[in-house]
């Protein structure tokens, strides 16, 4: 299938582009003239220039593609109005140029987060019914997102992805985790908080699973690895996935809360958005990011990667690419 990929240059939209060149597909990549390509240049991909903020440059890279991979957007922001001039109207332009250019697309998945509807109220891991409670302007503006599917043309079929935290080689946020377990300690909040992780090759298998699944028209699917961690149990994962002994450093969550108003602070003097950001606090520190991925794996045959391989796949790549 001809499949273009929004975002395609970025840690996962490159993943994508990767694996679905690798299942036989023609891809297509919308990308700024600025953006660094370098996780593409040796890919047989073609570029289109443009921006998902820019309706004018959408028209003909979605009137060539038969399947749409939506996966450009920000994780964080300077400012919180840039998460919905992105995340939500850049989905919004890209929806209007199907219905202006191509209303027979085949089908558009959207690469959403588990943050759009927000953690879950207890250790119960959640499904897509539950209600939607995002806790931070990245999860209200990834929500706003997914609602202008629902304006596509009448035919058009659609699936949304929501991820749970990703890793993978060529992530920056979550190498500064890893790079202080190799360091040999690692931050972890006083109170006991439970997440999942979700391995980023296991996201391009699960947008495989739907690109021409009708099973999976309409639907929204959690993606994570089953087991539930705590920050503790993360980081000693890592670290004997790695070989290497890492003790924890327990904080209380006022330091955390300090760091992020110290980094957002440094932000809005140097203009780049902190990795370590209010918000990111905020979503860090809830207690129950877990969900039920169970029909990921049932309906789009996505068998997810344990902790302990994905975290040395990952480490070696840092490795063989000096980022340590």
């Amino acid at each position: 299938m001809k499949i273009l990929i929004t975002g395609a240059n970025g840690f996962l939209g490159s993943h994508l582009a990767e694996d679905m060149i690798s299942a036989g597909h023609q891809v297509s990549c919308l990308v700024r003239k600025t953006s660094n390509l370098n996780w593409l240049k040796n890919l047989p991909v073609k570029y289109y220039y443009g921006d998902v903020c820019h309706p004018e440059l959408l028209n003909e890279p979605v009137r060539d593609a038969e399947v749409i991979i939506h996966a450009a957007g920000i994780v964080r922001a300077v400012h919180s109005e840039n998460y919905f001039i992105i995340n939500r109207d850049g989905t919004r332009n890209l929806v209007n140029a199907v219905a202006n250019h191509n209303p027979k697309l085949k089908k558009f998945v959207y690469i959403s987060s588990q943050a759009a509807l927000g953690p879950a109220p207890s250790l119960a891991q959640r499904d897509s019914s539950g209600a939607e409670n995002p806790v931070s302007d990245y999860g209200k503006s990834k929500l706003e997102g997914e609602k202008e599917l629902l304006r596509l043309p009448p035919g058009v079929p659609y699936t949304i992805l929501r991820p749970a935290s990703v890793y993978g080689p060529r992530d920056k946020d979550i190498f500064i985790f890893f790079s202080l377990v190799n360091s040999g300690f690692f931050p972890k909040p006083l109170k006991k908080r439970f997440i999942q992780l979700v391995f980023v090759k296991d996201i391009s298998k699960a947008a495989l699973g739907c690109v021409d699944n009708p099973l999976s028209n309409g639907k929204s699917y959690f993606l994570a690895e089953e087991r539930v961690f705590s920050w503790e149990d993360v980081g000693r994962t890592i670290a004997a996935s790695l070989s290497k002994k890492a003790l924890p450093l327990p904080l209380p969550d006022f330091v955390f809360r300090v760091v992020s108003f110290l980094a957002e602070t440094y932000s809005k003097i140097n203009g780049k958005a902190a990795v370590l950001n209010k918000q990111k606090i905020t979503e860090m520190l809830q207690d129950y990011w877990v969900a039920d991925s169970s029909r990921a794996a049932r309906e789009l045959g996505v068998g997810f990667t344990k902790l302990e391989n994905g975290a040395k796949i990952t480490f070696s790549w840092y490795k063989e690419n000096h980022w340590f």
